[in-house]
């Protein structure tokens, strides 16, 4: 049997609506052409309550399909419990099966797959999950066995705290297919497949790899990859080193060009790293301003770490409020300040504005220099 394997299309997505229909149209179009069976793992919509036109039109596409679709719901779509989430209504509408901490059966040719079903959970509640399927639904001996989950799994995401995929070796089942990440991924020598999404979301490097979904054959155990038709992706890094604001303004224009003209229809994010000339800041800098353009601005990315860095260790030593507050006050006026004292500033400060303004008077009228008394205005002529 040949299953189709889709997931995260995130349908109404806003940055790039019209591609999240474009593209889950055409891979579950494809796939209806080449598989016997759809299951989709969570994230059809990029909402928890989807407008009616984007309902609208997802009615109407999964109308014209001729396969069976199983699905659960993901993350983008999960509701409070009693709350009908919107793939839910799709099942109501007779459109697909919904499963959640349940299961059901497909049956083609005289061979039997089993297809159970978690919904996303918060990922603190994974394992809790897991032994709830294991206590309520059981894959029969003898049958080809799938579940389908939407979770991050450390494997595949940071997080100490998360589960491992090998967490579900316990269940039993043949096939494990996840959702979520939006990257394609293989695990356990193939028995756990994410196909990633269909569209373009996060706008990280890495998805800069074809979209597509995943295409798996029952009998010969094996996956393949099939790449949809998307929007393609550019993304490219450049640095910069003590360059004034407009010289980095136009060398930035010039590189946007020569993407644009190489790949004119595709979405282009530029990271731009390194340090400006003293005396400039990030927000200085003129970008242009292009459909499909994004700009990642890491300029002066170390000095910036080093402040994070300093208000993490002030935060470990947990020093109280107004003792962390002059040490901040103190290290940013250094020895910049011989007019008057910051400790004796911040004093004045902490009893309100006007109380540092006298203080602030105070001391440029006690630092004026002495008058001569040997001076003697000329008399008028």
């Amino acid at each position: 049997m040949k299953i189709a394997v889709i997931a995260d299309t995130h349908l109404g997505y806003p940055r790039f609506y019209e591609d999240s229909f474009t593209q889950a149209k055409y891979a579950f179009e494809d796939a209806s052409k080449k598989a016997d069976v759809i299951l989709f793992l969570g994230d059809l919509y990029d909402t928890r309550v989807p407008s009616l036109q984007i309902l609208g039109e997802t009615i109407s596409f999964f109308r014209s399909l001729k396969l069976p679709v199983f699905a659960i719901h993901g993350n983008h779509e999960r509701r409070g419990k009693g709350m009908l989430n919107p793939v839910e209504l799709l099942q109501k509408a007779g459109l697909l099966t919904h499963l959640h901490f349940s299961a059901s059966t497909f049956e083609k040719n005289g061979e039997k797959i089993f297809i159970a079903g978690i919904g996303n959970v918060p990922d603190d509640l994974t394992q809790k999950a897991i032994e709830k399927l294991k206590q309520t639904v059981h894959p029969p001996q003898g049958i080809f066995s799938i579940l389908l989950l939407h979770q991050s799994f450390k494997e595949f995401v940071y997080g100490e705290q998360l589960s491992s995929i090998h967490d579900l070796e316990s269940l039993g089942y043949s096939l494990y297919l996840n959702g979520h990440t939006h990257l394609y991924k293989v695990g356990m020598d193939g028995k756990f497949l994410i196909p990633g999404s269909t569209v373009l979301t996060q706008l990280t490097k890495e998805e800069t790899q074809p979209k597509g979904y995943i295409l798996y054959d029952t009998n010969s155990k094996s996956s393949e990859f099939v790449e949809i038709p998307a929007r393609k992706f550019v993304f490219e890094e450049m640095e910069f080193s003590d360059l004034p604001p407009a010289e980095i303004s136009e060398k930035i224009k010039n590189k946007y060009e020569e993407l644009r003209n190489q790949s004119p229809d595709a979405a282009i994010k530029l990271r731009i790293k390194g340090t400006l000339k003293q005396g400039f800041r990030a927000g200085d800098i003129t970008f242009p301003s292009h459909h499909f353009f994004f700009i990642d601005n890491r300029l002066d990315e170390r000095k910036m770490q080093a402040e994070i860095g300093k208000l993490r260790e002030m935060r470990e030593q947990k020093p109280p409020i107004r003792e962390l507050s002059e040490k901040r006050l103190r290290e940013r006026l250094g020895d910049r300040i011989t007019l008057f004292d910051p400790q004796e500033f911040f004093e004045a400060l902490i009893e309100g504005p006007e109380a540092g303004m006298q203080y602030l008077n105070t001391q440029r009228r006690d630092t004026k220099p002495a008058p001569d008394n040997n001076y003697k205005e000329a008399p008028p002529k």
